[in-house]
């Protein structure tokens, strides 16, 4: 075996040693690992060399050796094998799943929520692009004498609904005629077209009824709005003050970076669109530098895609986590594909 590549196998061997027990990794633990024999003098030497080239790094004098922030990279770029999820684990994930997807919004807080479970660290899902939706239907049901809500439901699957008022008392020939003018009228248009200037168009369009309507179009208007933006639901936030390698400090600005939700959705449609993790400084603050991010895309049709996403510690398991967000990927693609068909 020549000098480099088994360097790399005891890189490996280091790396995945460490990402087990979180101690530091002696030169006998590789030796027991390694699928060659080995002396434990040349692993040390071998270890002494990678800790040279920043791949290794030594806490103290007399203790073993821990991946650095590149150990980590080169792991994860070159040497790390596949780890698929068996049929059985495939299977609950998607039992899981189906419990819990009569909305793309209660598909994905379920996805979140079942990466969180499985990894012990905190999740994200992130929904479709709400800008490339088109209005598919809007309904209305009446809650009071006076009160009704108006249910947009959209091309990407989101139902939003919106509570309206009015100064006279409805009846369901009234919704129903709400009904007949606002679909002919919106259906089919794109959720960013509700601008206060079509609504007041299509107020004007509507005649002597438009009288009756200003309450209704608002909140077909308002609903649209919310329709547009974009979602990221975020579960497990907790897990990560339970890892010691990020204080307490660090651990308010992650939580805090968090609840941004639109600039955590930028970093993972980043991480997923390049190498699919992002290790410790490659995140774009400081607060992350002891954190990996692992993401893939996820995606139901040619204008339906998401992120799906695991934030956790430097030494998380990458080829689980590569492998569980991947089934968890097709698994909400496939389901959120059949919701849009419905």
């Amino acid at each position: 075996m020549e000098p480099t590549e088994r360097k790399m196998k005891i890189l490996e061997a280091v790396v995945e040693a460490y990402i087990k027990t979180g101690d530091p990794i002696g030169s006998k633990a590789v030796c027991q690992v390694l699928d060659f024999n080995v002396s434990s003098a040349t692993v040390r030497n071998d270890m002494a060399e990678l800790s040279n080239l920043g791949l290794l790094a030594q806490p103290h004098t007399s203790s073993g050796r821990v991946p650095t922030e590149l150990g980590y990279r080169v792991y994860v770029d070159d040497l790390m094998k596949p780890a698929p999820l068996s049929k059985r684990e495939q299977t609950a994930i998607k039992n899981m799943l189906e419990l819990h997807a009569d909305t793309p919004e209660e598909l994905l807080e379920t996805a979140a929520e079942i990466l969180s479970r499985i990894t012990g660290y905190a999740a994200a899902a992130t929904s479709p692009p709400g800008e490339n939706a088109v209005i598919r239907h809007i309904k209305f049901v009446q809650t009071g004498h006076y009160t009704a809500m108006a249910v947009l439901i959209t091309s990407l699957g989101s139902v939003k609904p919106k509570l309206f008022r009015c100064d006279y008392r409805l009846t369901p020939s009234l919704l129903e005629m709400f009904d007949k003018a606002v679909n002919e009228r919106l259906c089919g248009l794109p959720v960013l077209a509700m601008t206060p200037a079509f609504i007041q168009t299509t107020a004007l369009s509507l005649g002597e009824m438009s009288l009756m309507m200003p309450s209704v179009l608002l909140a077909v208007s308002e609903a649209a709005k919310e329709a547009s933006a974009d979602g990221t639901a975020i579960k497990g936030q907790s897990n990560l003050f339970m890892m010691p390698e990020l204080d307490a400090a660090c651990g308010k600005k992650v939580m805090e970076l968090l609840s941004h939700s639109r600039e955590l959705a930028k970093l993972m449609t980043a991480a997923a669109s390049g190498t699919g993790i992002l290790i410790g400084s490659e995140l774009p603050n400081d607060a992350f530098s002891s954190l990996s991010m692992a993401a893939v895309p996820y995606t139901a049709a040619p204008d339906c895609s998401g992120t799906l996403a695991v934030i956790g510690p430097l030494r998380m398991d990458y080829p689980k986590m590569k492998a569980v967000l991947e089934c968890v990927a097709d698994l909400v693609g496939e389901s959120l594909s059949g919701l849009l068909e419905l």
